[in-house]
């Protein structure tokens, strides 16, 4: 139950591009506090990049995991020796 929420949550998040949107709204934020010298708000403004960063690897993740091509290991392998009896 709780893992059906949070996969609907996290389609519901690709679907409005909020890892894109963090991302522009956390380095806007780190530049502001680069130009005014404000050292805490780097440190606020951190948090979205590092979340936006964190979406767009597991949807990569994701990805991978997708297309990975399954192997078929009984070809790769020579078959046994047969036993004589």
């Amino acid at each position: 139950m709780f893992k059906k929420e949070i996969k609907e949550k996290y389609k519901l998040l690709k679907e409005k591009k909020v890892d894109n949107l963090m991302i522009q709204v956390g380095l806007l934020g780190v530049l502001i506090g680069l130009i005014f010298s404000v050292p805490i708000i780097n440190q606020i403004f951190a948090w979205p990049i590092l979340f936006g960063v964190c979406i767009k690897l597991y949807d990569f993740t994701e990805v991978i995991e997708r297309d990975r091509i399954p192997y078929d290991f009984n070809k790769l392998l020579p078959p046994p020796p047969k036993k004589k009896n």
